[in-house]
């Protein structure tokens, strides 16, 4: 079992304990089945909003943003849209308790824990991932529906205005109540995943670990959360630079002999990997990716060049490259989602033993998961049997003695 310091310090192994080929391999498949679902939804709200798939994909390639300025979107594409995020951030939230799941087993001391089994443990708690935030914006709303209440009473002639003026204070504490249930919402998605893979907890007990944190720990909760953010950053542009220098020195090994083959399959690679940010984000954010990208080397993501068929064998082969280059980026991502799920599942070790004086390492394992169900053969085999009599019995008997 690993030893804890409990305090700050545990926050930083988020890093190594991210850094594990079974997190980063669990993380990329989830991400690349949410992104998946993402794209297909996407591309059929553009579709039913009336643009081509052509357009899209010129626009977009498999990553495509709603940008309503150039191609408006009706209100029922922009539900669509909806649904292809909430699917993505369910893949996230369920492949997120499957590496708390991971990493919660890991600090407990079993490093073999298996990825299948974390998978199985995430979908049968898939429940209580989703329905906890879930839970929280089903308050919210009925505080909007007592204020649209309100509302309506206020329409009425002459005396509406009065009745309002007098329920300002209970609107005001409502307003402020809905701030507080955003906050927790918030943490509810960022810390929920790991609050399960570590507990097996339920949807009420899960709530009641993040509102107990946000309201006796919340400094120390900031402060970790945005300690694990900036490592998972970190970590993601840190296996950024190293794949690029990794791309450069196997471009270097294959143009030994390919000669101009491979600058040709590399430049219709890029054409099939593009990103692009919506119009919408801030101006710095859009300069940061670029700098970023420039920094990796890859101005190609967002610039890439033109595609030049030369033949049927450097098309396929381009192909491939592309793909490859879609993997390298899931990679990217799964390392950086490793790391925060890791980090959080560290972040909670730490604020359970300082708001409840517990080690959730100590936690004996759920008795469920301890007994496995024996069949009912087995039941019969092991159920007492009546004693036989023993031989010397029998022959008393028949000596009638």
């Amino acid at each position: 079992m690993t030893k804890l310091h409990f305090n700050y310090k545990d926050v930083f192994r988020a890093l190594r304990l991210g850094f594990s080929a079974k997190k980063i391999w669990m993380m990329s498949l989830g991400s690349l089945v949410g992104l998946a679902g993402y794209s297909l939804f996407t591309y059929v709200a553009y579709l039913v909003a009336g643009t081509d798939l052509l357009t899209v994909w010129q626009n977009f390639r498999l990553l495509p943003f709603p940008l309503p300025l150039d191609y408006p979107f009706p209100w029922y594409a922009w539900i669509l849209f909806a649904v292809g995020l909430v699917f993505l951030l369910c893949a996230w939230l369920i492949t997120g308790t499957a590496v708390s799941k991971v990493a919660y087993e890991q600090l407990r001391g079993d490093e073999f824990y298996e990825s299948k089994q974390a998978f199985g443990f995430a979908f049968k708690n898939a429940a209580a991932v989703l329905t906890s935030p879930l839970l929280i914006l089903a308050f919210v709303a009925l505080i909007l529906i007592g204020g649209l209440v309100v509302s309506l009473l206020g329409a009425i002639p002459s005396v509406g205005e009065i009745f309002v003026g007098l329920l300002s204070p209970f609107a005001f504490v409502a307003s402020l109540f809905i701030v507080y249930l955003l906050v927790v919402f918030l943490f509810s998605l960022l810390m929920g995943p790991s609050v399960i893979g570590a507990t097996h907890s339920d949807t009420f007990d899960t709530l009641f670990e993040v509102f107990s944190c946000v309201n006796e720990q919340p400094g120390r909760l900031i402060w970790y959360t945005a300690t694990v953010g900036f490592l998972a950053e970190v970590g993601s542009v840190l296996l950024g630079f190293a794949s690029s220098a990794a791309g450069r020195i196997g471009y270097g090994i294959l143009k030994v002999f390919m000669g101009t083959k491979l600058p040709d399959i590399m430049s219709n690679a890029s054409f099939y990997f593009k990103v692009i940010l919506p119009d919408w984000w801030p101006q710095s954010l859009h300069q940061s990716f670029i700098t970023l990208a420039n920094l990796l080397g890859l101005p190609q993501i967002y610039l890439p060049g033109d595609y030049l068929s030369i033949g049927w064998n450097v098309d396929v082969a381009s192909l491939f490259f592309g793909v490859c280059l879609y993997l390298v980026a899931l990679l990217l991502v799964g390392f950086g989602f490793s790391t925060w799920f890791s980090g959080m599942t560290l972040s909670y070790a730490v604020l359970a033993q300082k708001k409840d004086d517990k080690n959730i390492l100590d936690i004996p394992e759920d008795e469920e998961e301890l007994i496995e169900p024996v069949p009912n053969e087995e039941l019969k085999d092991l159920a007492p049997r009546p004693a036989e009599p023993a031989e010397t019995d029998k022959a008393s008997d028949q000596s009638g003695v």
